[in-house]
């Protein structure tokens, strides 16, 4: 009886340790995918400001037996690269742009002739700068006594001034309101600026074309919409929606719902969105600003 106690252990061990080898042999081998960590490229989960390039350095190895095929680069579920290879090791080196998700989680996947797959990660957060909001700001056209016609953007505060305070304050000045009706605009509210060199509009001694110091702000008419504009809580949108060279030096046919993208003379972008025009030279336009903070 001892005898049979001590064959039914051994067969017992034997089974385990046939079990154990069995189940450890099954498992694949994975390929690895690994980041270059020289100087300069991003090797880790990290923060970058919009525009920022991000340099990528990609390392896949095969497990050895089992030849690299497919390598595939995703950024937010979006594919970006899917390439057919067939080697034991490839070394991919990209670079990309931040955009302006507050959050890009980039994927990257080595998959082996056996089918055998290995991802890693890297999540990108936006280290985004911060703004100035004004919700509502309310011009008066160059012939409105009641209403400031004149704005300072400066000093991280959105100040109104009359014509005659504003020459007194001319290195202050980023924008004027002013109705115009010319044969290339007619009837309409407008914005500029005193570096925008327009004449005629203001009239006496305190006119902005009499200003020694004439401050330049440019606008560009994006395509968001009111709402996105309200949504708007950093400085990467506003970026992302100035075009340098198709911005001018005024801004014309303002109407209710547009929303412009402006660069001021101290360097700092913005966006406008227009909510009312109403009435002529002594009309008023109602606008909301969001301007980076200095």
């Amino acid at each position: 009886m001892k005898k049979n106690h001590i064959s039914l252990l051994f067969a017992l061990i034997a089974g385990f340790l046939i079990s154990s080898c069995t189940k450890d042999d099954d498992e694949p081998v994975l390929p690895t995918v690994a980041f270059n960590q020289t100087a300069g490229y991003i090797t880790g989960n990290t923060t970058a400001a919009y525009g920022d390039t991000l340099n990528f350095g990609i390392i896949l190895q095969s497990n050895g037996a089992d030849n690299l095929v497919k390598f595939e680069v995703k950024a937010n579920d979006q594919v970006l690269v899917d390439s057919t290879i067939n080697t034991a090791s490839f070394v991919f080196n990209f670079y990309a742009i931040k955009s302006i998700a507050d959050t890009e989680v980039w994927a990257f996947t080595a998959t082996d002739i056996a089918g055998n797959k290995k991802t890693e990660t890297i999540t990108i957060t936006g280290n985004f700068g911060a703004i100035n909001s004004y919700t509502t700001i309310l011009f008066g056209a160059q012939d409105n006594a009641a209403v400031e016609s004149f704005l300072s953007l400066s000093n991280n505060q959105a100040v109104k001034y009359f014509q005659a305070n504003a020459f007194q304050n001319q290195d202050k000045i980023d924008i004027f309101c002013f109705y115009e009706d010319t044969p290339t605009h007619q009837n309409y509210m407008s914005l500029g600026s005193p570096g925008s060199n327009i004449t005629g509009v203001f009239t006496g001694a305190t006119s902005p074309d009499n200003y020694t110091t004439k401050n330049l702000t440019r606008f560009y008419k994006t395509t968001l919409t009111a709402a996105q504009f309200d949504a708007i809580q950093n400085d990467a949108v506003i970026l992302a929606n100035y075009n340098t060279a198709e911005a001018r030096k005024k801004a014309s046919v303002l109407t209710a719902g547009d929303v412009y993208a402006i660069k001021i003379q101290s360097g700092l972008y913005g966006l406008i969105k227009v909510i009312a025009v109403t009435g002529t030279e002594t009309g008023t336009l109602e606008i909301a600003v969001k301007i980076q903070k200095q």
